[in-house]
């Protein structure tokens, strides 16, 4: 049954998952569920039923995104194969011997990163891009990419009896160093921009990079980030 999933009608519903459930195992029915953390999932006559999980108050309009990134990744995988990750660095460092006696910090955040870097680097298309960029589309975006090459597995109902687990998709090695390619190309920007920053580089976490607050550090942060099309904003 591997990637029979792709087959199938797909159905995005406010709904919860437990409502369809409970009456298939009530009414004997033969179906597939799958909980996830991300989503939860049902496949009952021939159709593939997509339910936001409690925990991730996902915006119902936009689970769609969870298969457009997966088809755009996969279209841009088909042309260009191989994946250049950058070096492996910190999520986050600090600068221990950085004088914070002289001058104040300032700090700049990148908008979206994983998710501007995914645009930029070309897995993802600007109808993608775009459709993700509301508020209510921030905790999707990031559960779009991180799932990319998991594999998944369902619960099979027969009677509305649980009988075994079956695997509809295979983890891809592949395409889970894209996830990778992309936290690392952020985290690797930071650390290129600790070292051209020296002494003045106080700290990085994740997407954001703190620093002694002068005109001459806002240029050099400023056009690092536009040279490599990335978006952001001066939080201090």
């Amino acid at each position: 049954m591997d990637n029979q999933e792709e087959k199938l009608k797909r159905i995005y519903s406010k709904t919860k998952v437990d409502r369809f459930y409970n009456k298939l195992v009530q009414g004997k029915g033969n179906f597939l569920v799958r909980f996830g953390s991300e989503c939860n999932e049902l496949i009952f006559d021939n159709v593939h039923n997509v339910f936001s999980t409690e925990n991730k108050n996902f915006d119902s309009k936009l689970i769609c995104l969870f298969n457009m990134v997966q088809s755009d990744v996969k279209n841009f995988l088909n042309i260009n194969p191989y994946i250049d990750i950058p070096p492996k660095v910190n999520t986050s460092e600090y600068n221990y011997n950085y004088d914070d006696e002289v001058g104040t910090i300032t700090a700049t955040d990148l908008d979206h990163a994983f998710w501007r870097i995914a645009y930029v680097k070309g897995y993802i298309t600007k109808k993608t891009y775009t459709k993700g960029l509301p508020t209510s589309g921030k905790a999707i975006r990031l559960a779009s990419l991180s799932v990319l090459g998991r594999g998944k597995k369902f619960d099979r109902y027969v009677d509305g009896k649980f009988i075994e687990n079956v695997v509809t998709k295979k983890s891809d090695a592949t395409l889970q160093k894209v996830y990778v390619d992309i936290r690392y190309s952020c985290y690797y920007m930071m650390y290129e921009l600790s070292q051209i920053l020296k002494d003045d580089f106080e700290s990085w976490k994740t997407d954001c990079i703190y620093y002694r607050d002068t005109p001459e550090n806002r240029t050099i942060v400023h056009n690092y980030f536009e040279e490599r099309e990335m978006m952001f904003k001066q939080l201090i």
